[in-house]
């Protein structure tokens, strides 16, 4: 046991000191096989390939495709156009418009990063003209990606359900009104923080503004109704309805607004599968450390630590949500996701929690850590395509993170938010 305490003491200092995450759960994977002698060397590449070996989890790719098709075929800017007309007749409307812009892409994409660079490279340039601070415009870039992983599609519910054995689409289903919910409340402080700094334009509002921009929004509306209808109607799986919905973006960008060149698709899709290349090996490796932690029964010493805090559910739940968002700052969500849920689920069924909800508290809260330094994942993408300094962008979104955390304890202890329909 102290042995293995210390193979987690030199993975912590290693995280600590920046090493890549898939380096550092790699080393971990490895070593601990060695250590617990159950099985052989040649288990991590079995392991890894049967990890991998699943049909949800092509999901992942098509869903970052998806998004990337959305990106390139003018999409991204019809969608834009239709949420400014919706709210931005608002003071700091361009802030809510952004919001409301991310919670349609994520509707598609299911990438928080893809969310944060589409929307922002098409609403930051009006932002500067405008007047907007460009620290506050560029965290709220970053805040409005958070909800890439909760409004379904989302690829983190793809990685919950693979790690516990849940239906991916009950926990697409789930996570309807919490994203929306936190889309809400991210309008909210945009709306507080632009009218007393007296950000912005406002655009008149007008019912036939928003039908015409509704109308030009076609085929983003298009692929949500492909995605939710043919999953929640039953349909297509999630698998099937990513594959639909990339060759309907595909054929819109191509065909329709022409914005993609045929020889310009095998570019949009290498740029596809380096982002899927940097998520899939750590699913992998996750997996084998999974492995490992619960052949030395680790999750069994997490649950019975946790419960012997106290007998009070409501103080469990609490400390798990406070573990979740610590977590979730300083490692990305895929790898918790993958480490933490088969520790933390058989907590959530001692505690009579749904494991759907669970899903769902656990997705949200780790979503929070995209904008929580020192990982804050959607900071940094932000900060690259806004030249706004990394510290600066922490510090305006500040705001944001506060709000959400109060959204994702809402979330905990109101479960019809996550069940109404199911």
């Amino acid at each position: 046991m102290e042995l293995t305490s210390m193979v987690f003491i030199a993975l912590a200092v290693l995280l600590l000191l920046g090493v890549e995450i898939l380096t550092v759960i790699g080393i971990g994977a490895v070593v601990l096989t060695l250590i617990t002698d159950q099985f052989p060397l040649l288990n991590v590449s079995l392991t890894m390939f049967d990890s991998l070996n699943l049909f949800p989890l092509l999901a992942l790719p098509l869903f970052v495709v998806t998004g990337d098709l959305i990106a390139v075929g003018g999409i991204a800017t019809q969608i834009m156009k239709f949420s400014q007309s919706v709210i931005g007749w608002v003071r700091g409307g361009l802030a809510l418009t952004t919001m409301v812009a991310s919670g349609i892409f994520a509707a598609i994409s299911g990438s928080n990063a893809a969310t944060v660079a589409t929307v922002g490279k098409v609403v930051l340039p009006e932002m500067t003209k405008q007047n907007y601070d460009r620290s506050f415009s560029a965290a709220s870039v970053a805040a409005g990606g958070v909800v890439g992983i909760i409004i379904p599609p989302s690829v983190a519910f793809v990685l919950y359900g693979v790690s516990t054995g849940v239906s991916v689409s009950d926990l697409f289903i789930a996570g309807i009104i919490p994203g929306i919910m936190m889309v809400l409340v991210m309008c909210i402080m945009a709306y507080v923080i632009g009218r007393r700094r007296n950000y912005g334009e406002r655009t008149p509002f007008t019912v036939k503004g928003v039908v015409r921009a509704a109308v030009d929004t076609k085929y983003a509306l298009g692929a949500i109704a492909i995605i939710l209808v043919g999953i929640y109607s039953g349909m297509f799986t999630p698998t099937e309805a990513g594959a639909v919905a990339a060759v309907y973006c595909l054929i819109i960008a191509v065909v329709v607004t022409r914005r993609l060149r045929l020889r310009d698709v095998p570019g949009v899709l290498v740029s596809s599968s380096r982002i899927c290349g940097l998520v899939v090996p750590v699913v992998a490796v996750a997996m084998v450390l999974s492995q490992n932690l619960t052949m030395l029964r680790i999750p069994d010493a997490v649950v019975s630590t946790m419960l012997g805090l106290s007998s009070d559910p409501t103080i469990i739940l609490c400390l798990v949500v406070i573990l979740l968002l610590i977590a979730g700052s300083v490692m990305e969500a895929a790898p918790n996701i993958l480490i933490l849920a088969p520790m933390l689920t058989p907590i959530a069924r001692q505690l009579g929690i749904d494991p759907v909800h669970f899903g769902v508290i656990m997705v949200s809260t780790l979503a929070v850590g995209f904008i929580t330094p020192p990982i804050g994942l959607n900071l940094f993408v932000a900060s690259a395509i806004s030249g706004v300094g990394f510290a600066s962008v922490t510090r305006a979104v500040m705001p944001y993170v506060l709000i959400l955390i109060l959204c994702c304890f809402a979330i905990a202890f109101l479960p019809w938010l996550s069940l109404a329909f199911l």
